[in-house]
This record gives C-alpha cells, structure tokens and sequence, in this order.
C-alpha cells in the first residue's frame, strides 16, 4: 500500500502584513501601500560601518518577485564592466526565484531586506577588487518557478 501525502500550501502575507514587518524594523523608512495589491518601500542600508549609505527600493505586488533597486547612489560600474548580479535596469539579483529560494510567505523585512544588504557588501568588495565574492550561479533564464521534472 503506497503512502498517500497531504500538501498544505502556506497562504501568501497580506501586503499590510508586509508593510508592518518593513516599518517595525526600518522605522526611518517609508512605505506606500498601493490598493493591498502591492507596496513600494525605500529605506537608508548600510551594509557595514565603513560603507557608504544606499538608498533602496523594493517594489512588491502580492505573490510576484520583489525589485530590488538602489536608488542613490548610483551604482557604478568598474572599468567598463557591467554589473554583476543584476537584472535589467540594474534591479538586484538576490534569489534564485526558479528554486523557491523566496515566495510570498516569507517576511521580506527578514529576507529581501538583510540580502540586498549582503548584495551591497559584495558589490563595494567587487568595486575595491573586481571579484564578486557573492554567488556565482546563473540566473535562471526565466523568472518562473521551476517545473517539476517527472
């Protein structure tokens, strides 16, 4: 007799769950509610007392990737060199969305956040050296989940 098993699927966080785990822990920051479909965020990170300050934003809709952009300064490129680790428009790759690294039941303030951070760090360790001491995989060539192989 084979085992049968129960799936339960976590419900995704409401967008004013999300807006209050973000203002809880950034309460310098701002954030703008759009309809309880979606949230734009834009706090002050430092990733370490050394490091310069970076504006940033996180764009999220209900159950879609967050964008993850720096907005000052702006970032630089080293010696003609693109950037690493990032998407179209400069929007930072923090997670590999294909292998449900993130979804929406996690708290992007204990997420999203803390890895934009880590983003930064290994971006100014990349403009002082030319390595990028973050991840080295791939994006996935699409920003789906990945499907399951049978």
């Amino acid at each position: 007799m084979g085992k049968s098993k129960l799936y339960f699927s976590k419900p995704s966080l409401t967008i004013a769950v999300q807006a209050a785990n973000l203002k809880r822990m950034f309460p310098d920051s701002q954030v703008n509610l759009n309809h309880g479909v979606g949230l734009t965020w834009v706090g002050q990170l430092q990733p370490t007392p050394l490091s310069e300050k970076y504006t940033v934003q996180i764009k999220y809709r209900i159950n879609k990737r967050p964008q993850v952009t720096v907005v000052e300064p702006k970032l630089q490129a080293r010696n003609g060199d693109r950037l690493p680790h990032v998407f179209t428009g400069n929007e930072l790759c923090l997670f590999r969305y294909a292998y449900y690294e993130w979804d929406a039941t996690k708290i992007i303030a204990d997420t999203i956040v803390p890895w934009a951070s880590l983003w930064l760090f290994h971006y100014e360790i990349w403009r002082a050296t030319g390595i990028w001491c973050g991840s080295k995989k791939d994006h996935p060539s699409k920003d789906e989940k990945k499907e399951s192989e049978g």
